[in-house]
């Protein structure tokens, strides 16, 4: 039985057992309309990342048993920082600052055990809030362009 807003986590040892928690996780991709994920790609990536024991996947779900929170963190070592705790993607369904906060000292759990020396990530969207609320600190400024596709001619095919 799933206990509401219990987080569970998914890691290489028990995924293969988590598959059902995986779909459920694609299944509510759709909700998240700021930034639309392709189901098939992240799950195909989140499984082959799962596998590889380079990420774990924190989740929580509410007392319909409907996922109200998902975080996936990437173990990444990197050469000048160390080893961090990557938050590769979020999502939440949620207002409960008591959940938030509670997910939060989670992941710096998880931190902890993985021997890393920092959590980082970007985000797009309620930067200030999370800024705030866990005592982050800039580290980092992510730049972006987009890459723009060749138009392939039917001949150059």
């Amino acid at each position: 039985m799933i206990e509401p807003n219990t987080i569970y986590l998914i890691n290489k040892d028990n995924f293969a057992n988590q598959v059902s928690v995986l779909v459920k996780i694609c299944m509510t991709l759709k909700y998240a309309k700021k930034e639309p994920i392709n189901q098939d790609v992240f799950i195909e990536y989140v499984t082959i990342a799962l596998s590889t024991g380079k990420c774990i996947v924190l989740v929580t779900f509410d007392k319909d048993n409907k996922l109200n929170c998902c975080i996936v963190l990437f173990i990444k070592d990197n050469p000048v920082k160390g080893r961090i705790l990557w938050i590769e993607w979020a999502w939440a369904n949620t207002k409960s600052k008591a959940l938030s906060k509670k997910v939060f000292d989670k992941i710096e759990e998880v931190a902890r055990k993985a021997n890393a020396n920092k959590i980082a990530g970007a985000m797009t969207h309620g930067f200030n809030a999370v800024f705030k609320l866990y005592g982050l600190k800039e580290e980092y400024r992510v730049m972006a362009k987009d890459v723009k596709k060749e138009v392939k001619n039917v001949k150059d095919v």
